[in-house]
């Protein structure tokens, strides 16, 4: 046989030994889970977590579960283990979760002794030192701590503390993979959940119901609608277009949609080699759109901040700073200057929305991205927005607004 041979018989030599021993880890692995009279499945549908409503879940919009581990604790409390993760809702989520049941449903309650979670909405309370508490109900938090302290201290001496009352589960955010190790990790985490079953009676609440929503949002997810093209006016020019990830939801009153909007073109490139040939070929690009709207139950002149030369006038405030952050034009300068007075240039510099316009009953926003994170900035600006309207504003309008999110 050739040196060339011996190679190539080497390296499949060891591709299969590397093959091998990876089977034989996994099958290992999944035994030692069994052997505790736990179950596994390897690649669980995402209806298999979607009892879970609090960060990480409720946020993104590629969600999947993987590697699910159901039992029992010592004590007798369910269990579920498995990796988590989402995109389309800021920064990337990929953690292993261990959530136990708890005998009631809780109000929503996180608790952490590094950074907060992404996406949580709540207040946070300095109730004890070293751990950051986020709750609605200072009053409820307290109670919690107070029950679970001692337990949590102790779960968290040698693993950290990430972890939140979501529904009736207590959920953890980085649990171990390894059998042992995660045995030890739930037996210790089964304390907690046991302070708060009973520290949490008289705060118990509904059950949710399971299903794919967005976190304190009254969005719900429509997937694809390519209506939406001729509605919004887009542009249809090439070929291919089609909407994808679709958004929808009352917004307290501004029905909102939301979605990405995708087509190809085609054109046509012709080159010459150094022989003087010449080839032709079509080259396909791919392009897309985000697409953020609200509609208003009321018309209002043409506005738009941050669009930069998008129709009517320019117009300039006393702000030299807020005049840096966003181009304002306008079809009627009175209205802008009436509407964007010092307090809602203030609240527009702290909140740094995306580019936006309005124009009629419609708010169109301009995300650099389809992020459910962003999409919900956008809809609370647009309540912040029309809530900071002086009230002589709708007078001259002729307008009786509705109750917006201040």
């Amino acid at each position: 046989m050739s040196t060339t041979g011996w190679i190539v018989l080497a390296v499949v030599a060891v591709i299969v030994i590397v093959v091998g021993l990876l089977i034989f880890r996994r099958v290992r692995y999944v035994r030692g889970l069994k052997q505790r009279g736990w179950t596994f499945d390897s690649s669980p549908p995402l209806e298999a977590v979607l009892d879970h409503h609090a960060p990480p879940f409720g946020i993104g919009l590629s969600r999947k579960p993987d590697e699910l581990v159901s039992g029992s604790t010592a004590e007798g409390i369910p269990f579920r283990v498995f990796e988590y993760a989402y995109t389309g809702g800021g920064p990337k989520f990929d953690q292993r979760l261990a959530s136990l049941t708890l005998p009631t449903a809780l109000p929503d309650l996180f608790l952490t002794a590094g950074r907060p979670r992404i996406g949580i909405t709540a207040p946070s309370y300095d109730i004890e030192a070293g751990l950051t508490v986020s709750a609605d109900d200072p009053t409820y938090a307290r109670a919690m701590l107070d029950a679970a302290v001692p337990a949590i201290r102790a779960f968290g001496a040698e693993r950290g503390v990430d972890l939140s009352i979501d529904g009736n589960h207590l959920v953890s955010v980085g649990a171990p993979k390894n059998a042992d190790e995660l045995t030890d990790y739930l037996e210790a985490l089964a304390p907690v959940a046991q302070a708060i079953a009973r520290g949490g009676g008289t705060y118990a609440v509904p059950t949710p119901a399971p299903g794919f929503g967005f976190y304190r949002r009254d969005w719900f997810y429509v997937g694809r609608d390519d209506a939406l093209i001729s509605r919004y006016g887009l542009t249809t020019v090439g070929h291919g277009h089609r909407t994808e990830d679709v958004i929808r939801g009352d917004n307290d009153g501004l029905p909102l949609e939301a979605f990405v909007h995708r087509w190809e073109t085609t054109r046509t490139e012709t080159s010459t080699d150094s022989e003087g040939r010449t080839t032709t070929r079509t080259v396909t690009d791919h392009h897309d759109e985000t697409v953020l709207a609200m509609v208003m139950p009321f018309s209002l002149p043409m506005l738009s901040v941050g669009v930069g030369g998008w129709g009517g006038e320019k117009v300039r405030f006393e702000s030299e700073e807020f005049n840096d952050a966003f181009k304002v034009r306008t079809s009627s300068p009175k209205f802008a200057s009436d509407v964007i007075h010092p307090r809602q240039m203030e609240y527009l510099m702290s909140m740094r929305p995306p580019a936006f316009s309005i124009d009629g009953q419609l708010i169109r926003f301009f995300p650099s991205q389809h992020d459910t994170l962003l999409i919900g900035l956008c809809a609370d600006v647009a309540h912040g927005l029309l809530a900071r309207v002086p009230p002589f504003v709708w007078k001259d309008l002729q307008v009786a607004p509705p109750t917006f999110r201040a």
